[in-house]
């Protein structure tokens, strides 16, 4: 994303660094002409069949009348590059101090000021409690409408009246109307999924073009923060008449070891022409060198005018290098059409050879070893960036992740950009593909309900198309929590509508098992699943009515790892669980904030109470602005990493619970005098890694955590041990009261009496000097700047 301006503060945010010291993902900038000219777009062979078209866009923050016709006059419209969000932007009008947030009838706040915010401003940044639509659901920002234009022309006029031209949006957020030259080429509703419109027939092959779009996110139709404009990448394709139609290769492999496989590729050749033309599909494999291990061609066939011809092939693989999670091995169909005997496209198609399986029994296997999830949900949007979709800033989350022993995404709830999907395949992360958040039934007012019923079929259809080549999609998600619960028709709809499309994968509903067992669902999952068990009591009773079905946990709390982790790893049919959340996100504001009420205001429930000081309260976790918290607060605060990818404490207990590190040690943040801290369903307790508090004075008690992948621990102050702190082994962590001294603390594990590892934090000097380190080795510039430093 570029774009023409001063540095403003919002954007200083998402160069510069934070207040922890950590540099968000950089953006570049650059003055861009109205008028783009698309080099190269003359060429239909296959060399510059796709190239990007995110480049020189107008933009226009609100409404406009007559911006779709050609002679509108935008020279007065902002200049910038794709992908963009306008709702992650400066509000475009001052901001107010006049009065706190208190003035607003309908806006909940808490009784007593937040010491962090005595007096919210009412506007600041992007975040406006009066206009957003649905305050705390998505961070307090704003939506409405926006208009995008861009001015283009065909490089070569003459071999341009004989090309196809297709124009592709990763995404749009969201009821997205698009024009060009003034024809209207359609409108899609959905915010999350592909499409494309054929340019063709409205190009002006000797003029200028006109592109016009206009996004409307407008009224209540988001549970969480969903961005505001063409957030995800645009491209061109440009081929000649005969071509491979969009997502037109598919790849199975129906045969697979490491002796010789089969890679079952089914070729879409479309006509585009005026006349019949006799084509040929030719497909070579390249195996993960770039070397070419199997060719083969197909008869061929017929191609009337205006329709559409499959060719099947199957091509051996010997010694097949079989993509996992440790080795994520990719190979590439290069796929050529040929008419009389030239080639007049060429796609390339990544896959993996792998195998999948699934039952009551084992659970979930890949290439016949049974797999044990260990994953997170992950929104789309990325911090100060909001939803603009990097690449980079989705590969360098699964990076993060991976480095962190989660093995699977689960993306809630939507289908996810290309660029995370490609990064997933490459890095061995498995995914769970989520079509929707809501069907015929919504959950707001204005959600993708309201277009369901029509729009169903063509986004389930696209998504998998596009998606069904990666190998690190091995599930299928058909909804997240759906309401809709009269009999099972429109699920059972979806389900036959996919295995049309896809049969090597099984399908899911999240949360769709955690009705009861007699709930529809079970009549077209493959997999059953609940959400928030972690006693496991209804998990295993689902299993035990439908013994045939493996069983996942789509969502799992913070407080609870330790009995999620450990009931999935104790049963084979159990796939394993993926945790709310992997990521914080923007919206849902405040759900895992961990509030300082006076001492013993929360009251444990039963076997919820998962540690002492831990309560499970309604009155509690709702007081302050419904679900969640009133402004200022505008994230969930619920990830194991943060906005920009810094570890938070609950991930510290994860290694501790999965074996990934024998001992962890953090401290509590000091509460004022008749306070304490009470994490709650989301939430987890605000605590550091450190041993410097300037502001407590010497003999101040802190509370102090121990993980430790050992059955006791030992905490030792300046080289003396701390008496007492009860120990938890079932939890992985030991609790000890500790008065404050600076110096060294020390955290030591032991198993059976010896000692398995140690930890110590230190109390430091002011501040001498601010490290950045760049997250790869090499520099780049471009749209989709690389580097990332913290």
């Amino acid at each position: 994303m570029r774009e023409t301006g001063a540095l403003t503060r919002r954007r200083a945010l998402q160069f510069g660094a934070t207040a922890a010291g950590a540099v968000a993902l950089g953006v570049q900038q650059s003055v861009r002409s109205a008028a783009a000219t698309e080099a190269d777009v003359s060429s239909a062979t296959g060399r510059s069949r796709e190239r990007s078209f995110d480049e020189g866009w107008l933009f226009l923050r609100g409404d406009a009348d007559g911006a779709q016709e050609p002679s509108y006059d935008d020279r007065s419209w902002r200049t910038l590059d794709l992908p963009h969000d306008w709702s992650i932007e400066d509000l475009p009008y001052a901001t107010s101090t006049d009065g706190g947030a208190t003035s607003f009838p309908s806006l909940l706040v808490p009784k007593e000021p937040d010491p962090a915010w005595p007096t919210p401003p009412q506007v600041i940044g992007p975040f406006d409690p009066r206009r957003s639509e649905n305050g705390g659901s998505i961070g307090y920002t704003v939506g409405g409408v926006g208009w995008y234009r861009k001015h283009f022309e065909i490089a070569d006029p003459a071999h341009g009246r004989r090309s196809h031209i297709e124009l592709r949006f990763d995404g749009v957020y969201q009821n997205a109307d698009v024009w060009l030259n003034g024809v209207h080429l359609g409108f899609h509703p959905n915010g999350y999924t592909t499409f494309a419109y054929d340019l063709t027939p409205h190009l002006d092959p000797t003029g200028t073009n006109v592109l016009a779009v206009r996004v409307d996110n407008s009224g209540r139709n988001s549970r969480w923060y969903a961005g505001s404009g063409i957030y995800r990448h645009t491209w061109l394709t440009v081929t000649g008449p005969v071509r491979v139609p969009l997502w037109g290769v598919h790849v199975t492999t129906p045969e697979v070891s490491t002796g010789r496989s089969t890679a079952h590729v089914e070729v879409s050749v479309a006509n585009l022409g005026t006349t019949s033309s006799s084509a040929q599909a030719r497909v070579t494999v390249l195996d993960p060198h770039g070397k070419a291990v199997a060719v083969r061609t197909a008869p061929a066939r017929d191609v009337d005018a205006g329709a559409t011809a499959v060719s099947e092939l199957d091509l051996p693989v010997r010694r097949a290098a079989l993509w996992s999670m440790d080795s994520p091995s990719l190979y590439t169909a290069r796929t050529e059409i040929l008419v009389a005997g030239r080639v007049v496209d060429t796609v390339t198609t990544r896959f993996g050879i792998r195998s999948l399986e699934w039952n009551g029994e084992a659970g979930l296997l890949l290439n016949g070893e049974p797999v044990k999830i260990m994953g997170g949900n992950v929104h789309h949007d990325h911090g100060p960036m909001g939803a603009v979709a990097l690449d980079r800033s989705e590969e360098r989350r699964v990076e993060i992740l991976k480095e962190a022993g989660f093995n699977s995404i689960r993306t809630a709830h939507n289908p996810p950009t290309p660029a995370l999907l490609d990064a997933c395949d490459r890095l061995g992360m498995l995914v769970m593909d989520e079509f929707f958040d809501v069907w015929d039934t919504g959950k707001n007012p204005e959600d993708y309900s309201v277009h369901f019923a029509e729009w169903w079929e063509r986004d389930l259809t696209g998504t998998v198309l596009r998606d069904r080549n990666h190998p690190s999609v091995v599930m299928w998600s058909l909804g997240n929590e759906i309401t809709d619960r009269t009999g099972g028709h429109r699920g059972a709809q979806l389900a036959a509508k996919l295995r049309t499309l896809d049969t090597t994968r099984p399908i899911t509903l999240g949360g769709g098992s955690t009705h009861s067992a007699d709930d529809p669902s079970w009549n077209y999952v493959d997999i059953g699943d609940v959400h928030y068990n972690a006693n496991g009591k209804g998990y295993a009773q689902m299993h035990a009515a439908h013994p045939d079905k493996a069983m996942t946990h789509n969502e799992t709390f913070p407080a609870t790892i330790h009995q999620d982790i450990r009931f999935a790893d104790a049963h084979d049919w159990a796939v394993g669980t993926w945790i709310w959340a992997a990521w914080d996100y923007l919206g849902e504001a405040g759900i895992g904030k961990t509030p300082i009420p006076p001492v013993g205001t929360g009251a444990t429930i039963g076997d919820q109470s998962v540690m002492p000081g831990w309560s499970i309260s309604r009155e509690l976790h709702h007081g302050w602005g419904g679900f969640g918290y009133a402004y200022p607060y505008f994230q969930g605060n619920c990830g194991d990493f943060d906005l920009i990818g810094q570890r938070k404490p609950q991930s510290h207990w994860r290694d501790a619970v999965t074996g990934r590190s024998p001992v962890e040690l953090l401290v509590e943040r000091p509460t004022p005098p008749g306070t304490e801290q009470v994490a709650l369903w989301w939430g987890y307790f605000d605590e550091l890694a450190g041993w410097t508090w300037d502001d407590v004075q010497p003999g101040h008690p802190m509370t102090v955590h121990v993980y430790t992948a050992g059955d006791s621990a030992r905490l030792l102050l300046n080289g003396v041990e701390v008496p007492g702190g009860p120990r938890a082994p079932e939890r992985s962590m030991a609790t000890f009261t500790v008065p404050y001294e600076p110096g060294e603390l020390t955290a030591v594990a032991e198993r059976d009496g010896k000692e398995i590892g140690r930890t110590t934090l230190r109390t430091v000097g002011a501040p001498a000097a601010l490290r950045l380190v760049s997250d790869v080795k090499t520099l780049t510039t471009g749209r989709d700047p690389r580097p990332c430093a913290r």
